[in-house]
């Protein structure tokens, strides 16, 4: 009817089948969908587990650097404090033993790598101050048998030094014979080192003084024995000492009266570990047994046993 109002066509659905690409755009619409869901599902998981610390990297800088010098003589501080009461270490409980070695570790691994030999403070006078020796009844690594248990009863340590000097190395045990007569037993040597980083040593019957022979290299026997059971490794700042015979004096320490060269030659090794202008830190070429030696104390003019740590050159100039 003109004018009048159009009848609305019922709408017919359209038949798919007809169009076969319809059906493969929805069903590779809806793999995405769930592809995107399971993304989704596991980012949230991920997000809401409890995160593992990831594990820490040691930069180059990390590596590389060091104990600061403040806290370095702050470690040398507490470690010279502690063994001051220990008679040289022959007196330290199993505790104080093992907190001077945690301490011995601490410095020689801040000063790894260093060249001992191109430090100014490798050449002085040194007084020992502690020996890592867990028992000193027959013997101990400094002062031999006038440091065991019947030597301390019948010699009385008044000081005990270890100077490495430019052509030299001397041992000293100064004491008093019943703790009335004054002596003193001296271990003056030469040590060596070699020009290609490894060091030399002969027995001392073979080298002492002798440079062919002491300039040789060591070969892989040789240092097996002077390792003898120690595993540690032996670094390129290790020396070798050819020992004389000792010199003992008695009734004064300037060999006036008693002036004697008794026993052995002998050699040894040491592996200077750790150095400053406090301290030398070294470890027995076989033993391992680490040593502590008090520069300050001896080695300047003017240092409480300054004096005393320059008697050993009198006696060893007057003939025995």
């Amino acid at each position: 009817v003109g004018g009048g109002v159009r009848a609305a066509r019922p709408r017919v659905g359209r038949d798919h089948t007809r169009c076969p690409l319809i059906p493969r755009i929805c069903s590779f619409a809806l793999s995405i969908a769930r592809s995107d869901m399971c993304m989704l599902a596991t980012i949230a998981t991920c997000a809401l587990a409890p995160r593992r610390p990831l594990p820490a990297v040691r930069t180059p800088a990390a590596r590389m650097s060091s104990p600061s010098p403040s806290s370095t003589a702050d470690t040398v501080s507490k470690l010279l404090a502690l063994v001051e009461p220990t008679d040289r270490g022959i007196a330290a409980s199993d505790s104080t033993r093992a907190e001077a070695s945690s301490l011995i570790s601490a410095l020689e691994e801040s000063w790894a790598g260093t060249d001992a030999f191109a430090s100014p403070y490798l050449l002085r006078n040194t007084e020992v101050v502690y020996v890592g020796q867990s028992s000193s009844k027959g013997s101990n690594a400094a002062g031999g048998k006038y440091r065991g248990r019947i030597g301390r009863a019948l010699f009385r340590t008044d000081a005990l030094f270890q100077h490495v000097l430019d052509d030299v190395a001397v041992n000293v045990v100064q004491f008093r014979l019943l703790g009335l007569v004054p002596g003193q037993a001296i271990l003056r040597g030469a040590w060596r080192r070699d020009e290609e980083t490894l060091f030399t040593v002969r027995r001392c019957e073979e080298a002492l003084f002798t440079a062919g022979a002491w300039r040789r290299d060591l070969d892989q026997p040789e240092l097996a024995s002077l390792r003898r059971n120690s595993s540690r490794p032996l670094s390129p700042n290790t020396i070798a000492v050819a020992f004389e015979a000792p010199r003992v004096s008695l009734f004064g320490r300037e060999g006036r009266f008693v002036n004697l060269q008794l026993g052995p030659p002998s050699s040894v090794g040491l592996d200077v570990t750790y150095l400053d202008e406090r301290v030398r830190i070294c470890r027995g070429a076989g033993s391992g047994v680490p040593f502590l030696f008090r520069a300050d104390s001896c080695a300047q003019p003017g240092a409480p046993l300054n004096a005393a740590a320059e008697q050993w050159r009198v006696c060893v100039a007057r003939p025995p």
